[in-house]
């Protein structure tokens, strides 16, 4: 019997997913939550390959108003009106950091496209003036506040931690760039921006002083990622299939995916999360493997190894707190923040009395990676 479900392994795009039938997770309440808020600016950090992409596309068709795309999800029995607003959709992770003329290019072109898509006039100038006309004359046009989403507002500076001279460039270029957000607020309905770390000198987080870190927040624990609830109710038939694969029950096979891919957790009180991308990989693959690290490094932490010297064994079993996660200080880098967001460890117990958490491993996904990729390359640096 043809295999029905359809799971778009490493799809970001919320409209693709959707127009090709895909399982999809709906998070679409959390929409609902941020737009109860009243707050109007937002910070998610999450490990890579944790759905912060697909969210942040699904908040993208949300607000541009295509209603048709939520049939049968959450966010369809919303009481919104479903008018589009303009919407400005920033992506970083696409393209390459590695000359001062790279970011230029990569928001030039993506200014321009917003020039050709909104019917502007194109404005020479730098990028960080440009913006501002952009704002500006949108909610001028249409007389609705702009929504603005930036995924990983980090990536140029991620990539060029071991290059001062770079990172200061684009540190530079990226910060006048973002302090449009504070500057052109009266025009604005919502900023909303995504990345593994939340760099504590960067101007953006510094000036606004009223932006959400929703990153450690128990009600948007759950944001990314798949619950044991969900993973249950949308996997029916994937979890059907590999255990008549194995000859295994269901329940022998939901066991050995908690085992393997389970374990995150993301606030204090949070619900622990399977890894969106290495579920759908071993639904689509109906094999269990190490998906995640071979889907690419994580090149915050691999590019800061040889600046520690810290016991491994004991840093995976560490106690700290909350507020030493959810910065990083890039001239001395805490290695606990730097594991945590890069999804070597996560939250695993938390102590209110002290205000303490112990973080570890989530998984034997990330377990077998650690031992097999990260360690010896540390023992290697360090010997």
């Amino acid at each position: 019997m043809e295999r029905q479900a359809r799971y778009g392994v490493g799809e970001q795009s919320f409209e693709v997913m959707r127009g090709r039938d895909c399982v999809y997770i709906d998070k679409t309440r959390y929409i609902e939550d941020i737009i109860k808020s009243g707050g109007q600016y937002f910070f998610l950090g999450r490990p890579r390959r944790f759905g912060k992409s697909l969210f942040l596309s699904t908040l993208k068709n949300f607000f541009m108003g295509k209603r048709e795309l939520f049939r049968g999800l959450y966010a369809d029995t919303m009481d919104w009106d479903w008018e589009p607003y303009p919407v400005l959709y920033l992506d970083l992770n696409v393209g390459y950091y590695s000359k001062p003329e790279n970011l230029d290019e990569r928001l030039s072109a993506t200014l321009r496209n917003w020039e050709d898509q909104y019917g502007l006039e194109h404005v020479d100038s730098e990028p960080s003036i440009r913006m501002e006309s952009i704002i500006k004359k949108l909610y001028e046009k249409t007389g609705k506040g702009v929504v603005i989403l930036v995924d990983e507002y980090d990536k140029p500076l991620v990539h060029n931690l071991n290059n001062p001279d770079l990172f200061e460039k684009f540190r530079e270029k990226l910060a006048s760039f973002y302090s449009n957000f504070k500057s052109s607020a009266d025009y604005i309905r919502l900023v909303f921006l995504t990345g593994v770390s939340r760099f504590g000198h960067l101007t953006i987080f510094s000036g606004l002083n009223n932006i959400a870190d929703i990153s450690f927040d128990d009600r948007y624990s759950a944001i990314c990622g798949i619950s044991e609830k969900e993973l249950k109710e949308n996997f029916k038939e994937g979890i059907a299939a590999i255990a008549k694969k194995y000859n295994k029950s269901h329940d022998e096979i939901c066991r050995q995916l908690k085992e393997w891919y389970d374990g995150y957790r993301f606030s204090p009180f949070g619900d622990d999360m399977y890894k969106p991308f290495s579920i759908v990989s071993v639904m689509d693959a109906e094999v269990f493997r190490n998906f995640w690290i071979w889907s690419g490094q994580a090149t915050l932490l691999v590019n800061q190894l040889k600046r520690f010297n810290v016991d491994l064994e004991a840093l995976l079993h560490t106690e700290c707190t909350i507020d030493s996660l959810m910065g990083l200080d890039l001239d001395d880098p805490n290695p606990e923040a730097l594991f945590y967001q890069t999804g070597y460890l996560t939250i695993k117990k938390y102590d209110p009395n002290f205000d303490i958490l112990t973080l570890g491993l989530p998984n034997k996904e990330v377990t077998d990676g650690f031992m097999n990729f990260l360690m010896p390359k540390y023992v290697r640096l360090h010997t």
